[in-house]
């Protein structure tokens, strides 16, 4: 017959039935004493369990116990007698707890000093509680004036005496050492968008902590700020994060995107997790899978952007939800690397949906003059606009100049406005935009339980795209850190790269060769392998999906408030 063997996380309700009569007073009690560990032995019936409570990340309290053998002969009474031992009770005093005599405690300890190989009663005492041969209940009943170890605490406890902490006499001894995730945070004109990235990791770290970390350690996270504009800065930032011993980094496109800075992380050696969404670096990371297989880009790059504009366009014509006014496109770029969505492809694909490109308009990130850009709009009346930049204040410029121009364009923008600030800067003005991302946090069971934790926890509403890329990023690194058991980083970026893992913003899966994760319906037709391209439409001040399918329905599709032109029938 298979022994018992139980594990359980204390807060469970019942607690399970096999294990004894009156433990769970015991087991119950054990935060009271306020240690880390306690063992001791319980008798149930002709049967010991050994017992062992333990204290993990918090108030978490995991409760192990095992049918176990008494070592070397020893007998139930015998470990009666060794427990009061070493209370440092006198033969006499034993004798009177157990309703015996002295010199039959003192035959007793005689036979134990033989059986454990002792030669003292101090080294009987020793080797108790060295190796957990105390039993509960306490025989005889509470112990007053007894020393304030463990076993003592938690009896006190359970017979509501007062349970004073000792002062500390031991070594502070060393833990775990927790799994240490590095986050560069953009700051600076880039602010918005770092608040996101932390609470969005922050929350994950919190939640995983709560049920004992990743591969039994803790997760601690360790941030550098960044201008990410500034070359010295983001190579500062991420030598600050070298130097605390991070066992990952994660970023939303904090990293520069340079390839020197890809180059540092990558002789760096730990797993390097971003959103950057830049193809270029993509292509880079790829062309050395040895040197940079570490460098993972968790979401799509910028090319599907155009793509899924143009198929979103064909859909609304196809189902009669838009009749355009002609059929001009004019793409607002940030002149950034990662942002040059208006490519060759984007103009042939364009074309062939029956629509031109009018124009091309770069504007300096930090710098753009928005009246003059919209004026030039008004020139060309574009049916619409592709605002590419990514900062939610020059979206929140733009679009007030926009709103006051007359024009009745479609304004289809590139991830800013996901940045809460945006719509908080420009109120009902955000009504009637589009806007898409390669890594939106989807409108379902997940990434509704997602919002509402981080509601409670912030007081505020996440963002669609990177409060849940933090989030996930944080969790993808828990995910192989648990399964590897953090053996080596290899292996580590070897899980990710092989295990899809499904977050609040879509399905995260490399393959074996890619750096970036699949994105559906471009690169995949699989939802359940790649993250969904999402788009987006502010509607009465929510953000609500309508595309692609299933996780958003173009039949919410509303004309934004500033066209005065219906769809024909």
């Amino acid at each position: 017959m298979a022994r018992r063997q139980i594990e359980v996380v204390l807060g469970d309700d019942p607690l399970p039935v096999s294990l004894p009569a009156g433990i769970d007073r015991y087991i119950r009690k054990f935060p009271v004493v306020g240690r880390d560990s306690l063992r001791f032995l319980w008798r149930d019936g002709a049967v010991w369990l050994a017992v062992h409570l333990i204290r993990e990340g918090g108030d978490r309290i995991v409760v192990r116990a095992a049918e176990a053998d008494l070592p070397r002969g020893v007998t139930a009474r015998e470990v009666d007698v060794l427990t009061l031992l070493a209370l440092g009770l006198t033969n006499h005093g034993i004798a009177d707890r157990l309703g015996t005599s002295a010199r039959t405690v003192s035959t007793q300890i005689e036979r134990l000093l033989d059986k454990l190989d002792q030669a003292t009663r101090g080294g009987l005492a020793a080797l108790a509680v060295d190796t957990g041969l105390l039993c509960l209940p306490l025989p005889g009943g509470p112990a007053e004036d007894a020393p304030a170890i463990g076993i003592v605490e938690l009896e006190a406890a359970v017979s509501g005496r007062p349970v004073t902490p000792p002062k500390r006499v031991s070594p502070r001894y060393p833990g775990r050492k927790p799994l240490r995730v590095g986050v560069l945070l953009p700051v600076a004109a880039a602010a918005a968008d770092g608040a996101e990235v932390l609470r969005g990791a922050t929350l994950a770290v919190e939640e995983l902590n709560g049920v004992g970390g990743a591969a039994g350690r803790r997760l601690e996270l360790v941030t550098a700020e960044v201008d990410v504009f500034s070359r010295d800065s983001v190579q500062t930032g991420l030598a600050g994060l070298f130097g605390a011993e991070v066992d990952a980094i994660t970023t939303s496109y904090g990293n520069g995107q340079d390839a020197a800075d890809i180059a540092m992380v990558a002789e760096y050696g730990r797993p390097f997790l971003h959103t950057a969404t830049f193809d270029e670096q993509v292509r880079f990371a790829e062309s050395d899978p040895q040197q940079y297989g570490a460098v993972l880009q968790t979401c799509a790059s910028e090319t599907y952007y155009g793509a899924g504009l143009i198929r979103l366009l064909t859909e609304l014509e196809a189902r009669s939800l838009l009749a355009p006014r002609n059929r001009r496109l004019v793409s607002i770029e940030a002149d950034t690397m990662s942002t040059h969505v208006t490519t060759e492809g984007f103009v042939a694909t364009a074309g062939r949906a029956g629509w031109s490109l009018a124009e091309v308009i770069r504007v300096p990130v930090g710098a753009a003059d928005w009246p003059a850009v919209v004026r030039r709009l008004q020139d060309l009346d574009p049916e619409v606009v592709m605002l590419t930049h990514f900062l939610a204040q020059e979206v929140t410029a733009f679009q007030r100049e926009f709103l006051g121009s007359g024009l009745e364009s479609l304004v289809y923008g590139v991830y800013g406005p996901s940045i809460p600030d945006f719509q908080h800067s420009i109120g009902p003005g955000a009504d009637g935009v589009i806007w898409s991302t390669t890594t939106g946090t989807y409108d379902d069971v997940l990434g509704r339980r997602f919002r509402h934790q981080f509601a409670a926890r912030f007081g505020r509403h996440a963002g669609w795209s990177q409060a849940g890329a933090a989030y996930d990023q944080v969790r993808l690194l828990a995910a192989a850190w648990a399964a590897t058991g953090v053996r080596d980083a290899r292996e580590v970026v070897g899980y990710l790269r092989h295990w899809p893992h499904r977050g609040v913003n879509g399905v995260y899966y490399f393959g074996e060769s890619s750096q970036s994760t699949l994105s559906y319906p471009d690169v995949t037709p699989d939802p359940s392998m790649g993250q969904a391209h999402m788009i987006y439409q502010i509607q009465d001040g929510r953000h609500r999906p309508i595309a692609p399918e299933p996780f958003g329905s173009v039949a919410t599709f509303r004309l934004p408030p500033w066209r005065t032109s219906a769809p024909s029938g």
